[in-house]
């Protein structure tokens, strides 16, 4: 069931779209033109006009600084695994597209609200998705729907600022963490106006290292064993394309997994919940891995940095190295089946 919204809301934000359809931003915007808008509790968000590219049509408006690494970092890595894209993003979407990709519930909200688009018309339908890292793509509470009408009519005003300034982005694609800065207030007093907009840089702060799992007792056991001159053991965390329902709303499971990195062995595995502390699945699956080895890993490769920096306290004192690695072809082998076989 999707969440309840009251119909005046729902009114508000199918008028800011269809307002934004019929301006056709995207035949002037392309997505890598990045505004960062200012609400009045000083939060910032980050809209992304959708359309350029002629296939999805629409605005991504992105929240906050997961919201701001998605565009700024992570986006530019997921060349080759775009569908990590579904699991990562903060943002509230808002495109038009297909009447069969909306559910009954939503269908009949638009019903009620008098949204008959012609005959064959192409892309004359509002889908609308509140995307969180590790949850379902899922439907909008009122906050988040309040926000997105909110949001949508910020970027036609500076989209339309735009549009009388060729120039416009100049700072940006010279320095791409500089972005023009405006509050939302400024865009619903009339007209804005170049000099409401401050160019400001946004720096992201380093990815914050987790905090390190706690070592069970068992794990001193490895002591006793021979250390291998070749066992290397890989470690990573992905999403899987699996959605769950457990309680309100579906996620992707994470995956935790050890592999042996000569053999491809899957040494252990465990699911997680996105509120599942990080700390938690990890003591999980390597007290798994742990168990069922006969001597001692030489090291363990991972590819996060932030990762070794948690890890390296409690693994090192079991006397084995942690390496820094850009790849880990046995893990990736086994998701690439795992994509195939499952879907994620």
């Amino acid at each position: 069931m999707i969440p309840q919204v009251p119909l005046p809301v729902w009114r508000d934000l199918l008028a800011a779209s269809m307002e934004f359809r019929r301006e056709q931003p995207w035949a002037w915007l392309d997505d890598d033109m990045v505004f960062a808008l200012i609400d009045d509790d000083g939060g910032p968000w980050y809209p992304l006009v959708l359309g350029a590219a002629g296939q999805v049509f629409g605005l991504a408006l992105y929240r906050g600084e997961a919201g701001l690494r998605f565009v700024l970092e992570t986006s530019k890595t997921l060349e080759d695994s775009p569908q990590d894209a579904l699991y990562m993003q903060d943002a509230l979407l808002m495109d038009w597209g297909a009447k069969h990709a909306l559910g009954p519930e939503e269908l009949a909200v638009l019903a009620e609200l008098g949204h008959r688009p012609k005959a064959r018309e192409r892309n004359a339908w509002p889908c609308y998705r509140s995307h969180s890292p590790g949850w379902f793509p899922w439907h909008l509470v009122e906050t988040e729907a309040r926000a997105l009408t909110i949001g949508i009519r910020a970027t036609l005003a500076c989209a339309e600022l735009v549009r009388s300034e060729p120039d416009f982005f100049a700072p940006s694609e010279r320095d791409e963490t500089v972005l023009p800065t405006v509050t939302i207030a400024a865009t619903q007093s009339g007209t804005l106006q170049a000099d409401q907009v401050e160019w400001r840089r946004w720096l992201l702060p380093p990815p914050a290292s987790p905090v390190a799992p706690v070592t069970p007792a068992a794990w001193s056991e490895l002591l006793q064993r021979p250390k291998s001159p070749t066992l290397v053991l890989e470690f990573e965390i992905f999403h899987t394309m699996m959605p769950t329902l457990d309680g309100d709303r579906p996620y992707f499971p994470r995956l935790g997994l050890v592999a042996d990195g000569n053999s491809g062995f899957i040494y252990a595995m465990d699911l997680a919940a996105p509120d599942r502390l990080w700390a938690d699945l990890v003591t999980a699956v390597f007290s798994k891995a742990f168990s069922g080895l006969k001597v001692r890993p030489k090291a363990i490769a991972i590819r996060r940095p932030e990762w070794v920096e948690a890890l390296r306290p409690p693994i090192e004192k079991l006397g084995i190295q942690l390496k820094l690695v850009p790849e880990l072809p046995m893990i990736d082998e086994a998701r690439e089946a795992m994509l195939q076989q499952f879907g994620g």
